[in-house]
């Protein structure tokens, strides 16, 4: 069962509220848990956690089981979700969103079916329509940065100014690219390593990771009252 009762509009509102999406992945149960534990006290409440391992899915299961208790309105999805098998397995230990850095029409249809929010990647306009025409209700651009940044994204709302987006990759905590991210108009930003930092996981220090996720919070808070640049 997903872990929300959320529909995929109000998710997606959320998701928009939220400003960013922290994605990250860990094979430790307690790490991963520290790591929620650390986003969920600096208010976040949507986050994703990535498929890059053969524990993902275990690791996953048990975050969901977790918070359910100490975080019951969190949301957890799964990233990097490449086929139709890896999306069940997913939706049944609780994922209420699936990210892809590819399209997989299976997916996309799964997801549907399932009510489950689906964001697939897409690198070309061609791709970003595809998407869209498949029905997804979120698209991340992928890899942000090596396609040309806030530019790219200028660029392909010209044409397709109701596609909703979301880059990742390459995005930074700090206010000047957030601000150019959010200017260009996307509807969120995936946040990674710059938020949760490889460092801070090894060593387990969750209060570094608390504090960088409030202060972009706060960063994206402001950005948003006092008007983009």
């Amino acid at each position: 069962m997903p872990s929300t009762t959320l529909s995929r509009d109000s998710l997606l509102c959320a998701m928009g509220t939220q400003g960013v999406l922290p994605l990250f992945h860990s094979r430790d149960i307690d790490t991963a848990m520290g790591v929620v534990e650390a986003l969920a006290s600096a208010g976040i409440r949507v986050i994703e956690f990535t498929n890059r391992s053969a524990d993902a899915l275990n690791v996953f299961r048990s975050l969901v089981l977790k918070t359910a208790t100490d975080f019951p309105d969190l949301v957890l999805g799964a990233g990097t979700v490449l086929d139709v098998a890896s999306a069940e397995a997913f939706c049944e230990a609780g994922a209420a969103f699936i990210v892809a850095p590819n399209i997989h029409e299976g997916v996309g249809e799964f997801c549907r079916s399932h009510n489950l929010l689906w964001c697939p990647g897409a690198a070309t306009v061609t791709e970003i329509l595809y998407a869209s025409t498949l029905g997804a209700d979120l698209i991340k651009i992928f890899p942000a940065d090596l396609l040309g940044g806030p530019a790219f994204v200028k660029a392909v709302r010209g044409p397709c100014p109701r596609v909703v987006l979301m880059p990742s990759g390459g995005v930074t905590c700090e206010e000047s690219n957030l601000n150019a991210w959010f200017s260009v108009g996307v509807h969120c930003v995936g946040l990674g390593s710059d938020l949760i930092d490889p460092e801070s996981l090894r060593l387990q220090r969750f209060d570094q990771i608390q504090a960088r996720a409030r202060q972009v919070l706060q960063t994206v808070s402001r950005l948003r009252a006092t008007g983009l640049e």
